[in-house]
């Protein structure tokens, strides 16, 4: 039984009223026919728990044609979508919860049906439809919303409308998410990476601390999941972007050494706090980081900008047969790279394709370079693309679940339609998972390009600098001292050992390593 399933609960005994129960007296004096029956039958047979032919009883109203049927119709369709639901025939469920939505609010069910739309988002959270649905109920939160929903309606929502770029309304939903709910932390995080979206540095870090307090506590505790640690390490990294976006570089490396090495999050701090030595001017420790990251341990890591990074501060070092080295090699890896990926773009142009192309390589049907597997694998790794390709996972379910209903059921009106809507609903979601995924995949072309094109221009700059020929601006940066050693040893601490690194990589050493780099640069 799924998770929707067990957690179903449509409020029959609550005392919370959405209006249905006025409207359906308002309706009761114009006679309904043969569908009253039909509906008391349905009722019966839902309560009895034989939902598949309780919805065969409620298709009767909805797909009649005659006046007598209109009587009792907004409420079959409602017990219907109940039923589906019940049945774990998600898409059903939706198709006529979501055509109660459409109708919008002369809909006597319209209110109702936004506990069905909650409920279907712990089986299908990924499906745009539905949080197209549930977000029209927003301006509705929190008094209209059953209580019980309130924090998983704000944080979907709020989450929703942050993608849709709909920030004020965002953050007012998620920000009104209680504390003791297990969306609270997320809610947080959310919160504060749209206010970095809209350019409010303070406002997210204090939504960024605010979830790493309550992480931190629940960790204390001994209460982490391993889903709130990885959102610990997330949050941050987080803080850590936040605080260099600001120009806190200090701050920004306290937080990026946080990360434990054993995260897997761990790569990916080591590159960007290298970033952040660079701009103290801390070179040394900038290209250990880098360093690190080129050993066999990290061969999975996928951080074009590295050597970039690297010729950067050779650069700036008047070091430039290394800078001409560094970039020469960034030259024969990567850009075969970009045009391996980009053939793949231009092969499968149709979306589809594109999902079925993904779907064979991540099943290792396709034969494929692994260092272009590696990219592909780091483009398609957001959560995003997961749920649309999660997605398509339960439609492709549901759809065999259908197969397995009565054939009785499954050579109906109704059994016949929801097989036609599944087909459609899968062939959508096919379709827009490989968007999607084709959109990531441009997306690294495009970012490879610019740092071809950086590479380029710091080639220029160096051919400019041996000439004599330095920008002023450039030349204002380059390190004449700087943070670099004029030792022939680096400086160690009583509590680390020092020793020269031979061409093997230990993994113990990993994030230590510190370049020993003279500038070459006079004035």
């Amino acid at each position: 039984m799924s998770q929707a399933q067990d957690s179903m609960d449509f409020g029959a005994d609550e005392t919370m009223d959405f209006g249905a129960e006025d409207a359906a007296d308002a309706a009761a004096p114009v006679d309904a026919g043969p569908y009253q029956e039909f509906m008391d039958e349905g009722k019966k047979l839902y309560e009895a728990e034989k939902y598949d032919e309780a919805s065969l009883m409620f298709y009767k109203v909805t797909s009649a044609t005659d006046a007598a049927a209109e009587v009792v119709r907004p409420e079959a369709e409602y017990e219907l979508g109940k039923a589906l639901l019940r049945m774990e025939l998600y898409q059903g469920a939706l198709s006529y919860f979501g055509a109660i939505v459409d109708e919008g609010e002369m809909h006597p069910y319209y209110l109702p049906s936004l506990r069905g739309l909650i409920l279907l988002t712990d089986a299908i959270p990924g499906d745009p439809s539905l949080m197209e649905r549930l977000a029209q109920f927003a301006s509705y939160f929190p008094e209209n919303v059953p209580e019980k929903y309130r924090d998983q309606f704000a944080y979907l929502v709020g989450r929703y409308l942050y993608q849709e770029m709909n920030t004020d309304e965002a953050l007012r939903l998620l920000t009104a998410v209680s504390p003791r709910s297990p969306y609270y932390a997320r809610s947080r995080y959310i919160a504060a990476i749209a206010n970095v979206s809209a350019y409010k540095a303070e406002p997210a870090i204090e939504e960024f601390k605010e979830a790493l307090r309550y992480l931190q506590q629940k960790d204390d505790d001994g209460e982490l999941s391993a889903k709130e640690r990885e959102l610990l390490e997330t949050t941050t990294l987080g803080m850590a972007r936040t605080f260099y976006s600001t120009g806190d570089y200090q701050t920004s490396l306290k937080y990026y050494s946080k990360i434990k090495r054993r995260s897997d999050k761990w790569p990916k701090a080591l590159f960007e706090s290298s970033w952040a030595f660079f701009q103290t001017d801390d070179y040394n420790k900038a290209l250990g980081n880098l360093h690190s990251l080129n050993s066999p341990f990290f061969a999975d890591a996928y951080f074009p900008e590295g050597p970039i990074l690297s010729a950067v501060i050779y650069f700036y070092n008047c070091k430039y047969p290394r800078v001409r080295s560094v970039l020469s090699d960034f030259d024969y890896y990567y850009a075969p790279l970009k045009d391996e990926v980009q053939s793949v773009i231009l092969q499968y142009e149709d979306p589809t394709e594109i999902f079925d192309w993904i779907r064979s390589l991540q099943k290792g049907e396709v034969d494929f370079d692994p260092q272009v597997y590696r990219i592909l694998s780091a483009a398609l790794s957001d959560a995003e693309v997961t749920r649309t390709f999660d997605l398509v996972d339960t439609i492709e379910s549901e759809t065999e679940k259908i197969g397995t209903m009565p054939e009785a059921w499954v050579s109906s009106e109704l059994g016949s339609s929801l097989v036609q809507e599944s087909e459609l609903a899968l062939s959508f979601a096919r379709n827009n998972a490989g968007t999607l995924a084709g959109a990531r995949l441009e997306r690294v072309v495009r970012e490879l390009e610019e740092l071809i094109q950086q590479k380029d221009e710091i080639q220029f700059e160096v051919a400019r600098a041996e000439q004599g020929v330095i920008q002023a601006d450039i030349r204002a940066g380059m390190s004449v001292g700087g943070n670099v050693t004029a030792s022939d040893r680096v400086q160690v601490s009583d509590e680390e050992l020092y020793w020269t690194f031979d061409g093997e990589y230990w993994r113990d050493e990993l994030g230590f390593y510190v370049f020993n780099m003279n500038s070459e640069c006079s004035r």
